[in-house]
């Protein structure tokens, strides 16, 4: 009893020297919390618009900020380290809603707070006009200019969702219809460049993210190089392209083998209307049809719905020697295609217009395909100032050239020019004309090299009823290519 005793003693003894010497080692000091507030839940912002988002401090002691570290993240990522938020969105930033977070840090104690919020990315792309500019060292550049009313700036863009367009900037072709991702019709355009590693990005003017890229790793089969130079869309939706002077399909993300002939070509400016392409040989100076071959099993031919193996000759064809081609058009005419050519020399604009005809004999008659090819007409027009700059476009059935600051129109059948209207004498020289969605204007683009503005391309949109001329100055580069996606035309 007595040692139960002695060890109950000690164990109090004990308690009481440790308490003795408790001399406020802890804290009970109440943590200095803060909540975070005025930031929005959700906040639309556009691909390259400045995000703007100041944030509002709630404190349950003291209101110091001091020793307080910050970190804004969207999907995980940060993206900046600052109290307040001024972050520009990239164009890599897919259109969509993105999860975010403000993180505050109190370095005093390593206490973290949250604030979860959401961002919804649309695209500033949309209907307007679109200019394939090249920049100081021929890098690609796409400059946008959006159709709403208002609107005084160009937005200029070297990728598309982070990949780059390349460098030395050469076409867009297009075609109009329904993507249902985006439940509404728009243009579906490919992007084409020379150099780079995705030399063609194919996108469109809604969500204007990249749908697909077309690179040297495209090729179904191997040993070709994609460096395209031109392209064209046929009506059937099936895009070709020229590279290294040679024609190939673009089918199921895939590049087709290059066209096979019995004798050398080098293939530029296609053209096509339907389910062939008009082409010019860079060799022999002579427009061609190409074709898909025909099953001759005696002669060894075999059919590839893929490749334009077959050539037709078009006869009769003038001489474009020391010409300029300014514009080209395949349109119908009765049981034939056209191919309308505008070509300009010094002083002088060319029409030219080359017919074919594809069609197959009655069933009581021999089966085989009745083809011609032949010059249809050629005309010259005289014109002051016409030379390598002209620049022009068929619109229905009229012509259009822009000769310095001068605008001519003629129709098509019986040709003779006449005034439209002219652009101001400072805008420089034309570089590039488009027509409007619902050809209601033209789209003049104009470059001046000794301006003194770091944008040196202008362009002009003339109304093609009133001819009242309305221009946009320095806001762009060196246009090559220009588009209008301005509107849904069908409607």
């Amino acid at each position: 009893m007595k040692k139960n005793i002695t060890i109950y003693l000690l164990l109090l003894a004990a308690i009481f020297f440790a308490c003795s010497e408790d001399k406020g080692n802890y804290d009970y000091a109440p943590a200095n919390n803060l909540k975070i507030k005025g930031i929005p839940t959700d906040t639309a912002v556009q691909s390259y618009e400045v995000l703007k988002l100041v944030p509002e401090f709630e404190r349950s002691l003291l209101p110091s900020e001091e020793g307080l570290v910050y970190s804004w993240t969207i999907e995980g990522e940060e993206v900046a380290t600052t109290r307040d938020l001024e972050y520009t969105i990239p164009g890599s930033l897919n259109v969509g809603k993105h999860d975010c977070r403000y993180i505050v840090t109190d370095s005093k104690n390593d206490m973290k707070y949250f604030y979860s919020f959401n961002i919804s990315v649309t695209s500033p792309f949309s209907w307007g006009y679109y200019f394939l500019c090249e920049g100081a060292n021929k890098e690609s550049i796409l400059s946008y200019f959006s159709a709403k009313e208002g609107t005084t700036d160009c937005i200029h863009v070297d990728n598309i969702g982070g990949y780059s367009l390349g460098s030395e900037p050469k076409a867009i072709i297009e075609q109009f219809g329904n993507i249902s991702s985006l439940g509404d019709y728009y243009y579906t355009f490919y992007v084409i460049s020379a150099k780079g590693e995705t030399p063609t990005i194919i996108t469109d003017n809604g969500a204007f993210m990249p749908t697909g890229l077309i690179t040297n790793s495209s090729f179904m089969f191997e040993g070709d190089s994609y460096n395209p130079t031109d392209g064209v869309m046929m009506a059937t939706g099936t895009p070709y392209f020229i590279s290294n002077e040679k024609i190939y399909s673009y089918n199921s993300g895939l590049l087709y083998r290059p066209a096979q002939h019995d004798k050398e070509y080098k293939w530029s400016h296609p053209a096509s209307y339907y389910s062939y392409v008009f082409v010019f040989d860079e060799l022999s100076k002579k427009y061609y049809v190409l074709k898909n071959q025909i099953n001759d099993p005696e002669q060894g031919l075999v059919s590839d719905s893929y490749a334009l193996d077959r050539v037709i000759e078009i006869k009769e064809q003038p001489s474009y020697e020391g010409q300029t081609l300014i514009t080209q058009s395949v349109g119908m005419d009765a049981d034939a295609h056209v191919l309308s050519l505008a070509l300009a020399e010094s002083g002088k604009i060319n029409l030219v217009s080359l017919q074919y005809i594809d069609f197959r004999a009655a069933k009581d008659e021999d089966p085989e395909i009745k083809e011609q090819g032949i010059l249809k007409t050629s005309e010259s027009l005289s014109l002051a100032g016409a030379d390598a700059n002209t620049r022009g476009i068929l619109v229905g059935q009229d012509w259009y050239f822009v000769v310095g600051n001068k605008v001519y129109t003629s129709p098509v059948l019986k040709p003779q020019l006449a005034d439209l209207t002219t652009l101001p004498d400072d805008l420089g020289v034309p570089v590039a004309v488009a027509v409007s969605s619902k050809e209601t204007h033209l789209i003049i683009a104009t470059y001046d090299a000794g301006s003194s503005h770091e944008n040196k391309g202008s362009f002009a949109l003339v109304d093609l009823t009133t001819k009242e001329v309305k221009v946009h100055r320095n806001v762009m580069g060196k246009c090559v290519v220009a588009k209008g996606y301005d509107a849904n035309p069908w409607f």
